[in-house]
Parts: C-alpha cells; structure tokens; sequence
C-alpha cells in the first residue's frame, strides 16, 4: 500500500463515510424529515451526487475534528486511566499485556533501542502509577518507544496491518460522534416538542445513544489493537 493509497483509504473511511452516514442518518434516525434535508440538493442527476460526496467529506472532517477533542478524551477517561493507550501500555503496573510480552517488549527497547536501563526500571516500578513526577516520566518513556517503533514499522507488512486499525479506531470514533450528535438533536427536539414526542422518539433518542456507545468501545478496541500490532510487527 502506497503513502497516496493510505491516505485515500484512511480519508474514505474515516471522513467521506461517515459523513454520509450522518446526512443519511439525519432524516432516519435524526430529527430531520426527508424533504428538510434534501433542500441541500439541486434536483441535477450529475451535479447532486457530487454535491452530496463534497458535503459528506466537509461534515466527515468536521466529525473528525470534534471527535478528536469530545470523543477520544472520554475514551482515555473511561478505559486508558486518562492517557492515551501508547501511553500507558509498557507501564508494567498498567497491565496492559501479558508478563512474558512485556518482558520482550521492555528487552527490546532496553537492548535494540538504547533506552536507558533506569528508564526500563521506571516502567517496571510496581509505585509508579502513585508518583506524578515518576508517571510524567515513565508515560514519555512508553510513549517515546511507541513512535519509535511505529516510525520502524510503517513500511513493513506487519506494520501496515496496525495502522489498518488506526483508520479503524478514527472511524470507529468518528462515528460514535454522529451517533453522540444524532442522540442530542432528538433530546433537543423531545424538549422543544414534548407536547408532540412518542414513543418513537424516546426509541430513536435511546437507539441513538446506544450506537454511540458501541462505537466508542469499538473505537478505544481498536486504538489497542493498534499499539500492540506495531509492538508485534517488530519487538
């Protein structure tokens, strides 16, 4: 896969479809009708289509925009201890992989990367999650390892099936954050319209909510799966 290939698939996948997924979703399972949302269309067989896919790609980045500052500091917040996952992840207290990886992981950043041996220490230290000078240092530490070996690896095969995930983890999170949004429109709406809600409205509100969620758990899955694939492909 070329520089010019990943970046065409990433943005696809992580901008133009869920992008169209939420214009979709907005007369569906939003609070939109059919007709509010086509008043965005010209009626020209040629020219809406390609406004559609510029619209979708535009609301895709927006997407990406907010759930970069909404969406990933929750999933930090609620899974990662409030780091990110590369973070944590060679912080041995932290368990975030079997005794016997660790072990490799940490022999290899020791003997192949130069890492110095009290730094290693550190990130064995079963205290340091206690210490907030000692976690500063232990998690630039992890992390520093993380983009040194994701720098290694990005032109290998092994390595490229772990930056799959990373388009993966930021579509997944993308479209926990039109679920999210889709949710707070119907609440919105529900509040606005109490007279006129039913039960429909309370499902697709719960619905929408329930997807976001999903998406979440699927999003911070697959931001781990990222980590520990780069640490596969070479350590």
């Amino acid at each position: 896969m070329t520089a010019m290939d990943k970046f065409s698939y990433y943005d696809t996948l992580s901008n133009l479809v869920p992008g169209l997924i939420f214009l979709w979703a907005l007369s569906i399972l939003g609070p939109f009708s059919t007709s509010t949302v086509s008043l965005i269309l010209t009626g020209n067989v040629i020219v809406d289509p390609i406004l559609l896919l510029a619209i979708a790609y535009l609301v895709g980045h927006l997407l990406q925009f907010m759930s970069k500052y909404s969406i990933e500091p929750l999933i930090k917040y609620l899974f990662w201890n409030g780091y990110y996952f590369s973070e944590i992840f060679l912080i041995e207290p932290f368990e975030k992989c079997s005794k016997i990886e660790m072990n490799r992981y940490l022999s290899y950043a020791e003997h192949d990367l130069g890492i110095p041996t009290d730094k290693i220490d550190l990130l064995r230290d079963p205290i340091v999650m206690r210490d907030n000078d000692k976690i500063k240092v232990a998690t630039s530490v992890s992390q520093l390892v993380y983009r040194i070996i994701d720098a290694k690896s990005s032109d290998t095969a092994k390595g490229q099936k772990a930056q799959l995930q990373n388009i993966f983890h930021s579509f997944f999170r993308n479209t926990s954050m039109l679920f999210l949004i889709l949710c707070i429109f119907d609440i919105f709406t529900i509040i606005l319209h109490v007279a006129d809600a039913d039960l429909k409205n309370i499902v697709i509100m719960i619905l929408n909510f329930g997807l976001a969620g999903i998406f979440l758990y699927q999003a911070k899955q697959r931001g781990e799966y990222y980590v520990k694939g780069l640490f596969w492909s070479i350590a």
